[in-house]
């Protein structure tokens, strides 16, 4: 993908006023106070609006959630010098505090699995429970409060992917005498009470949440429970034909119940739940599909606001980490314009490269690719993953080594100890050397992990990642050192029943 293709559309499409908002997903690699400040230098450098902040587990709470929140989680000084500077960049920062599905950092624990929808999984809260609205609101006002000390206008209020409902005491109880059984007036219910007490609490506060329960409903239920006024509807998905995956009908029926609206697009974090390297491709396409979204569905709103591009760093809560921000930047940088312009301009393309801190003689085509030798917050995380990934791209492609393991080193040779040391040997000294540049990267990327990142990322990210990769190597180098330690073999059949 290179800087040609990018502007090939730039003649037909011009640059649009809405706001761009970037998604911080604190469940995962939550960033150090000074690094999440650099990185919300960088947000502003490339021209966002704003920052969505995903606290969850990370945030200063007190009361019944203090004794659950993260091990490293912010202090409220902490917190306080996060959000001031983002003031002071001229960011808008709306928070997310998820209010229905997704609570799994709360339902984990002992203290509140009797609140799940289901007790068999720590997903959904039972919002016929009364403790669980107060626990909920608890948690709402007391991140509200603390941004109210900088500036706070907005807050997101999750509720997407409820996958259980009406399945608890509390719920199965009430469904049949207030809701007519009907499990989408209960949380139409819950959320109205969620939202008018955020509005009754602290006014001209705008209610924002995922538009999944908005979807394929009759107007008039939206407009009994008020939710066309109390709520704006964010419109997400990640995919790279939204023509398909977002007919015209969704739109035109979220058209007559709401007068405003937000896109949910992606720059990390939704390219499969294990993926440690970003794939900018696909997160440009999505993108540019939104961008084309706007162009056709936008004149349905009285304002079609803008687009909140997220940057998922898990699917949730117990998902495994994908994605780490050192990785993502240069997707960003690019998609930040791409969703504003279609294209990257040529003064886009300077404005990233200096927001990224690139050497002059980079090119964007290196930053698209990833080749490239800038110093942006962060770089040498991306740096470290990016040697590992070249290390086992290497490894994958090295035929000849391969080809002796498929003759020397199969499972039966292994067990016996019995190969030809001749081509085994040549491909233990294959397997030091991958060790050895692993052993290296892995050096620097855990120094340069901990700079950034607290220090359970690394182990984290090295468990799931390399790790794997590098007990192969090891496993395979003893086996090579077993087989050289056996001198002479018997006469064959060397298996018998």
């Amino acid at each position: 993908m290179h800087l040609t293709i990018l502007l090939q559309f730039k003649v037909q499409c011009q640059s649009t006023h809405h706001e761009t908002i970037v998604h911080f997903d604190l469940k995962g690699a939550p960033p150090r106070p000074g690094y999440f400040k650099q990185l919300l230098t960088v947000v502003s450098d490339l021209g966002a609006d704003g920052v969505l902040i995903e606290w969850e587990d990370m945030f200063p709470y007190k009361g019944a959630l203090e004794r659950i929140k993260n091990g490293n989680a912010y202090s409220v000084d902490e917190t306080l010098d996060i959000l001031q500077h983002a003031h002071s960049l001229g960011l808008s920062v709306t928070p997310l505090v998820q209010s229905v599905g997704h609570l799994e950092w709360i339902l984990k624990t002992k203290d509140f699995a009797h609140l799940r929808e289901n007790t068999s999984f720590p997903m959904v809260a039972c919002i016929g429970d009364d403790e669980t609205q107060d626990l909920i609101l608890d948690s709402i006002h007391q991140v509200i409060s603390l941004h109210s000390k900088i500036r706070m206008s907005s807050i997101h209020i999750g509720a997407d992917e409820v996958f259980q409902m009406g399945q608890c005491d509390a719920d199965r109880e009430v469904l049949p005498l207030k809701y007519g059984n009907n499990t989408k007036r209960l949380v139409f219910d819950y959320i109205r009470t969620v939202a008018t007490n955020i509005t009754t609490s602290f006014p001209k506060s705008e209610v924002l949440m995922w538009y999944d329960e908005l979807k394929n409903v009759e107007r008039s239920l939206i407009k009994e429970y008020e939710l066309d006024r109390l709520v704006t509807p964010v419109v997400w998905k990640y995919t790279t034909y939204l023509e398909k995956d977002l007919p015209p009908k969704m739109w035109e029926e979220l058209a007559s119940s709401f007068s405003t609206v937000w896109g949910g697009s992606a720059f990390k974090g939704a390219d499969g739940p294990n993926r440690y390297w970003n794939r900018m491709k696909t997160y440009v396409q999505n993108n540019r599909q939104w961008y084309l979204q706007a162009e056709q569905y936008g004149e349905l709103f009285s304002n079609f606001h803008g687009f909140i591009l997220t940057g998922w760093q898990r699917y949730d809560h117990f998902a495994s980490l994908c994605e780490l921000m050192p990785v993502s930047m240069a997707s960003l940088a690019i998609n930040l314009k791409i969703v504003k312009n279609f294209a990257v301009t040529e003064n886009d393309a300077d404005l990233i490269l200096q927001a990224l801190k690139c050497p002059s003689e980079t090119t964007i085509s290196q930053v698209i690719s990833g080749e490239d030798k800038c110093h942006f917050a962060g770089y040498k995380v991306r740096d470290s993953i990016r040697d590992f990934m070249l290390v086992k791209q290497q490894y994958e492609n090295a035929s000849w080594v391969h080809n002796r393991e498929a003759a020397y080193l199969q499972r039966s040779q292994i067990r016996l100890n019995a190969s030809n040391p001749f081509y085994v040997d040549a491909v233990g000294r294959s397997y030091q050397r991958f060790i050895a540049r692993l052993d290296k990267i892995m050096n620097q990327l855990e120094a340069a992990m901990n700079d950034i990142f607290f220090s359970d990322v690394f182990i984290e990210f090295s468990t799931d990642y390399i790790m794997p990769f590098y007990d192969e190597l090891k496993q395979r180098l003893a086996s090579v050192t077993a087989i050289d330690a056996q001198r002479t073999y018997r006469a064959r059949p060397w298996f018998r029943r």
